[in-house]
């Protein structure tokens, strides 16, 4: 397009064209053919960081810091003397110091007299398309060198490569190792090498920094940027500008970080080139997973070539060494069922002594036990025969005794000189070889031994025998053990029942102590008591018979206190019927639980019915009392807990037993309470029916009551 003359404008028409541009929403500027800016839209100080004042007349170079642009803009003068448009992409600076990629497009400006005057040039951001296209084009050819790579540590150095100056001014890759350390693997920058100072940062300072460094990314998982670094001492003096880490996360692994570094370009990184980096290190972490994976599939497949080839001669030669111990397991599974067949240990030992002496082809031998004094023996076996051998070793003395120490078994194929073998011994005359065996508890400690001697048709005793004796030692264990446990339960029940036999002697002994005692304070009570206080109520009628001609008050006062003599002899004699029932042996066992129920209703007012079953039968006096007392016992917890109305009671009396049955009609005793902390008065009242051989039974039931049920053998001669 031609460019036409203007006229020299007025002052309204540039006020006019200055609202104008400054509405634009683009960066406007014009500069002379010198370069110096001579205007500068609103949109231009918002995206320059520049105002008007502070640019107006200054060299666009030194305000921009893109020498570049004026030079193409000179370069393309013919096309725009024509009128044509020209537009170009060129890395300018912002007043803050960061930089961008601006697409500027321009035009001519010229007088009336055809004469060029100044350049009017239209700019816009466009870092982010060309971000753009170029991540588009690193991500390609990145995809493109990892896609098939198996090298990736030489792979990995030529990515960092592409990274500068895309990304970076150098770029540095770290990996995680197998044993947790961290290893640089790949580092490139723009010039011939890393300056020296940047390198010492990153060798020392960005590696071992937990906050703002390597570590705190690849503990944390999550991308660090920088984008002023003017806080952080030590990389402000390696003359770094900017960083940023990303970390190598794959399934969800973290694998290492890239750093990313501008320092000597003077960029600053921002959000934009954090987006880009992380997209790119996201492919070249699947890649880099990728080739590990492949990699060590390719070690693994290499060793399990290896391995099959290993494992087939050791499956042939195991095939060889199954079929031998299928014959050894039968054997000691032979062994252990015979061994495990008796509970007498003795019997244990001398089996297991001839098992062992076959099993390895011996020509004797024995086994015995530990006991308090060291390592015990009662029978040798030489050819099949058991001869009388009774022997202790302490602990430490002869191949037994090192045995108990040692809790190892113990060989030897020169006896005749062993130095731990006692030679004086009988049993050790003519000895060749030698092996003994501990016989460890459950709990590692030595229970026993076995000593077998002279093996047959060979020097000594080999490997193969020794580890044959120790498969066998844990079934003998087993099997002595339970033995021993039970010959411990045995004695322990034994024990048990003498004390408690015992117990329940002296629990009859109180109990006859206890009804000697209520006895001689019913007498006593009735004896002494009852007649001191009979004799007292004599005198008080004799003193009352006088008072009345005398003193009628006194006589009035006189006459009560006979009436409480009267009453403190009924509970005289009362307390001392309940002491020591002599109705018993006046009356019998009907009768005096009879009695008892009508005593009990007039105390509680709970009804009582007692119906007795053969009640003339002569009854001796220990069940009866017994069956008194726990009679005594039932209505006292009905009294207390029951909540009753009526109790039923039935006694039935035979020649072979006598049984009675108390049955309320309460709320039901619980199963918690029959067994409680409080059911005291139960287990006495079972305590005496046992005592006398018979049985005690209670049962509550919800809404029905609780049925107490004795039953108390007659034994013919009582």
């Amino acid at each position: 397009m031609q460019s036409l003359p203007v006229p020299e404008p007025n002052e309204e028409q540039i006020r006019l064209h200055t609202q104008l541009l400054n509405a634009v929403e683009q960066a406007i500027l014009a500069v002379d053919l010198t370069g110096r800016i001579i205007f500068w839209n609103r949109f231009a100080e918002r995206l320059y960081g520049w105002t008007e004042d502070e640019v107006h007349g200054r060299n666009i170079v030194e305000v921009l810091a893109a020498p570049l642009l004026m030079e193409s803009a000179r370069a393309n003068m013919g096309p725009l003397r024509r009128g044509e448009g020209w537009s170009g992409e060129f890395l300018v600076q912002r007043r803050d110091g960061t930089t961008f990629i601006a697409h500027v497009s321009a035009t001519l400006i010229q007088d009336d007299t055809t004469t060029l005057i100044s350049i009017v040039a239209r700019s816009r951001d466009s870092t982010a398309q060309q971000q753009l296209l170029e991540a588009n084009r690193l991500l390609a050819e990145a995809s493109a060198r990892l896609a098939s790579a198996v090298d990736y540590e030489t792979q990995l150095t030529t990515l960092a490569q592409l990274a500068v100056p895309q990304l970076a001014d150098w770029c540095a890759v770290h990996l995680l190792q197998a044993d947790g350390s961290l290893e640089q693997v790949a580092v490139a920058s723009v010039g011939t090498g890393t300056p020296p100072a940047a390198h010492d940062w990153l060798q020392n300072y960005l590696t071992l920094d937990d906050v703002d460094g390597l570590p705190a990314v690849l503990r944390n998982g999550e991308p660090k940027l920088f984008s002023d670094v003017a806080a952080n001492q030590q990389a402000a003096a390696a003359a770094i500008k900017s960083y940023m880490i990303v970390p190598l996360i794959a399934r969800p692994q973290t694998l290492g970080a890239i750093t990313f570094v501008t320092a000597e370009s003077g960029r600053r990184l921002d959000l934009n080139a954090l987006a880009l980096a992380e997209n790119l290190v996201s492919h070249i972490a699947v890649y880099l997973d990728k080739a590990r994976l492949y990699r060590e599939s390719q070690r693994l497949n290499a060793e399990l070539e290896q391995r099959v080839s290993e494992r087939t001669t050791e499956l042939r030669t195991a095939i060889a060494q199954l079929q031998q111990s299928e014959v050894t397991i039968q054997t000691l599974f032979r062994i252990s069922k015979k061994l495990n067949a008796t509970l007498e240990v003795d019997t244990i030992l001398d089996e297991l002594a001839q098992e062992a002496i076959r099993l390895v082809n011996g020509e004797s031998g024995f086994a015995g036990l530990r006991t308090a004094n060291g390592m015990t023996v009662r029978k040798y076996f030489r050819q099949g025969v058991a001869l009388p051998f009774e022997y202790t070793w302490p602990p430490g003395v002869g191949i037994p005794g090192w045995v108990l120490e040692h809790k190892v078994p113990y060989g030897t194929s020169d006896a005749a000189h062993d130095p731990v073998m006692q030679h004086e011994l009988s049993i050790n005359t003519d000895i060749r070889s030698l092996i003994c065996t501990p016989i460890l508890s459950s709990f590692g400690e030595v229970l026993g031994y076995f000593d077998l001697r002279n093996k047959q048709d060979a020097e000594g005793f080999t490997i193969a025998d020794q580890e044959m004796l120790m498969a066998l030692a844990p079934a003998a264990s087993i099997a002595i053990q339970n033995a021993l446990a039970y010959q411990r339960r045995l004695s322990a029940e034994a024990e048990l029942q003498e004390a408690y036999e015992r117990l329940r002697a002296l629990a009859a002994n109180l109990e006859l102590v206890r009804e000697e005692e209520r006895t001689q304070i019913a007498r006593e009570l009735h004896d002494q008591l009852g007649q001191a206080l009979t004799a007292m109520k004599f005198d008080l009628a004799w003193l009352t018979d006088r008072l009345v001609q005398k003193d009628a008050t006194l006589a009035q006062k006189a006459k009560a206190i006979t009436t409480q003599m009267d009453t403190m002899i009924k509970t005289v004699r009362r307390i001392a019927t309940e002491l020591r029932p002599g109705m018993l042996d006046d009356l019998g066992l009907a009768a005096s639980l009879e009695w008892l129920a009508r005593d009990f209703e007039k105390r509680t007012g709970i009804g009582c019915e007692v119906r007795a079953h053969s009640p003339d039968l002569i009854l001796p006096r220990a069940p009866s009392l017994a069956l008194f007392r726990i009679f005594q016992e039932a209505l006292t917890n009905v009294a207390r807990h029951a909540s009753a109305r009526l109790i039923e009671v039935s006694l039935t009396a035979s020649p072979e037993a006598l049984i009675l049955e108390v049955h309320d009609d309460g709320r039901g005793i619980q199963a918690s309470e029959i067994a409680g902390l409080h059911s005291l008065g139960l287990l006495g009242m079972r305590e005496r029916a046992q005592r006398l051989g018979g049985t005690f039974e209670i049962q509550g039931v919800p809404g029905d009551g609780t049925i107490v049920t004795v039953s108390i053998p007659l034994k013919p001669n009582e």
